[in-house]
């Protein structure tokens, strides 16, 4: 009589146990490094319209701004605390021709997070980020905006500076930019 190969009901238990045990570890990390990419995404597409909106100021020799808006067509008001740019952002060519002119063609549209990240301003005064036509940004309008996840992991912050000089950059937590004004935090 022939012997049958298969697996023992202690054999199959013993590698579900085990199997148990590696996923345990893997889905926390595998989740973590879901968010930590979306917040990367996320403050890499702020940093590209920063620097779309730079050059559309130079090409055209006129103001150009970013900022936040939850619709897609209007900047939200520009009132304390209004800090919020997880709603979505627009770039925007000012018609006035100046940093608190928030009328004007808009140039570029940014959706809405759909992750939960948060990201903020931290220049509550003047939450819109501005070039003048040589691509300077006036100094009441820079700042940082900072990436969250929604459990606010500090090794997934990051952060988008816009120093007056107008060269954003992209920080990682406790990272100082370059002027040494903006720290991420």
């Amino acid at each position: 009589m022939d012997k049958q190969q298969a697996f023992t009901l202690p054999e199959l238990l013993i590698v579900m146990a085990l199997l148990a045990i590696v996923l345990a570890f893997a889905v926390p990390a595998y989740q973590s490094a879901v968010s930590a990419n979306a917040v990367m995404s996320e403050s890499n597409n702020l940093y590209g319209d920063i620097l779309s909106a730079r050059n559309e100021a130079l090409k055209r020799g006129q103001t150009v701004l970013v900022c936040p808006s939850a619709d897609g067509a209007n900047c939200n008001a520009s009132s304390p605390g209004n800090t919020n740019w997880a709603g979505g952002w627009i770039v925007l060519q000012a018609a006035g021709g100046n940093c608190t002119d928030t009328s004007g063609a808009v140039l570029r549209r940014q959706q809405a997070f759909s992750s939960g990240d948060s990201a903020s301003s931290n220049n509550s005064a003047y939450p819109y980020l501005c070039f003048n036509r040589m691509g300077y940004a006036p100094s009441s309008n820079d700042g940082m905006v900072t990436f969250n996840t929604p459990g606010n992991q500090a090794s997934s912050r990051r952060c988008v500076a816009l120093a007056a000089v107008g060269h954003p950059q992209v920080l990682t937590n406790g990272q100082t930019d370059s002027t040494g004004q903006y720290t991420c935090q």
